[in-house]
């Protein structure tokens, strides 16, 4: 078999289920495709349900990489444990305990996809993301997209003419102009347009971290305000982050139950790589 053809079987060490589509995660069945750009090569790694075990297929480098996405490897079991008679999250845990956050393949994407979410509807954003990729990213064989490179995210006009607001666009360009390694906090803190709210989504969905400052997101917190029964737009950022704080240190598990019992119409977090297709 060659490098391109591995394939492998894990049983997740806390049940897994196929995710929605999300961005570019492509799902068929109980089966999800990504793409991915990887030391300049287009790789695809595929994931299918089977009973309790996940089927992986691709390139060994995107294979690890798809785990990371799907957070196979993540054991949940002590969040869930902590919090099953929560009297907030305990309904929804039993209901949906399968229920995960997925990633991107890599950090700087997600640092991307943030900063177009920035202060920007959620189904617009993600109209602009996904033109800006159909325009600038790579299509797999299999009809799958890949996410542009960060030098395609350097390009302010490119990102304004996919209708981007001019301000997010110039942060988004001058992020990726900048030699600042995404983990690094301190040096993408410093950077004008770059705030908390931004860093925690990249913590999230780039680096797979949980114990993450998602105080600041509306969306959530509103979500919360449905789920406890008060007005939208009534909770504080201050009331809110106490709330989070019983969850340390899986607020960003606790965010993702929290929207899927609270958003409004179906209810999923709709994070800064959901894509929408026009």
């Amino acid at each position: 078999m060659t490098r391109e053809h591995m394939a492998t079987i894990v049983k997740p060490v806390w049940p897994s289920e196929p995710p929605r589509g999300a961005g570019l995660l492509k799902r068929d069945g109980n089966v999800v495709r990504r793409a991915m750009l990887i030391g300049g090569e287009l790789l695809l790694a595929e994931a299918a349900w089977v009973g309790d075990k996940v089927h992986l297929r691709g390139d060994e480098r995107a294979i690890e990489r798809l785990r990371f996405v799907l957070a196979l490897d993540d054991d949940l079991a002590p969040f869930h444990r902590a919090h099953r008679a929560d009297p907030l999250l305990g309904r929804v845990l039993k209901a949906k305990p399968k229920l995960r956050v997925t990633r991107t393949p890599d950090p700087f994407e997600a640092l991307a996809w943030a900063v177009m979410y920035q202060l920007i509807d959620t189904q617009q954003a993600g109209n602009i993301a996904f033109d800006f990729t159909r325009r600038y990213g790579t299509q797999h064989p299999s009809g799958v997209w890949a996410a542009p490179t960060r030098a395609a995210f350097t390009n302010q006009a490119a990102l304004e003419a996919c209708g981007l607001a001019a301000t997010q666009a110039r942060t988004l360009a001058r992020v990726a102009r900048s030699n600042v390694d995404p983990a690094d906090h301190a040096r993408l803190a410093a950077l004008p347009g770059i705030g908390e709210w931004t860093l925690g989504q990249l913590d999230l969905f780039g680096h797979g971290r949980y114990d993450v400052p998602l105080a600041k997101d509306v969306g959530i917190r509103n979500s919360y305000a449905r789920m406890v029964g008060v007005r939208t737009g009534s909770v504080t950022e201050a009331e809110f982050k106490a709330v989070l704080d019983r969850y340390a240190p899986y607020q960003g598990m606790a965010a993702l139950y929290m929207t899927a019992a609270g958003w409004r119409g179906g209810a999923r977090y709709e994070s800064g790589h959901a894509l929408r297709r026009r």
